[in-house]
């Protein structure tokens, strides 16, 4: 066989290939990365949903820390403490 009959032989042969796997190749390599977005995804939820077992098992465990988060979050005071709250005067607000 010839050389030039071997090429298109090939050639065809390469084009056959790239027409029937070409589009199940492409899909491939789409799921491959919507895989690996999933997975970063996973990979910061746990992060977050560690984050957020610590900061409930301290609100039980630690009553002071419960008692600052309330504080700052709610505006929660004791009994028998005075509330105040103060204004700024115009001058001061309009240079923040």
């Amino acid at each position: 066989m010839d050389p030039k009959r071997k090429l298109l032989i090939g050639v065809g042969l390469g084009l056959g290939l790239l027409f029937l796997y070409g589009p199940a190749f492409i899909r491939w390599s789409e799921l491959n990365a919507r895989q690996d977005q999933l997975e970063t995804e996973i990979t910061l939820l746990k992060r977050e949903n560690l984050r957020l077992y610590q900061e409930a098992k301290r609100l039980r465990e630690d009553p002071a820390y419960a008692e600052s988060v309330a504080r700052q979050q709610f505006g929660f005071v004791r009994p028998g403490e005075t509330v105040m709250k103060f204004q700024r005067s115009g001058k001061e607000s309009r240079r923040r």
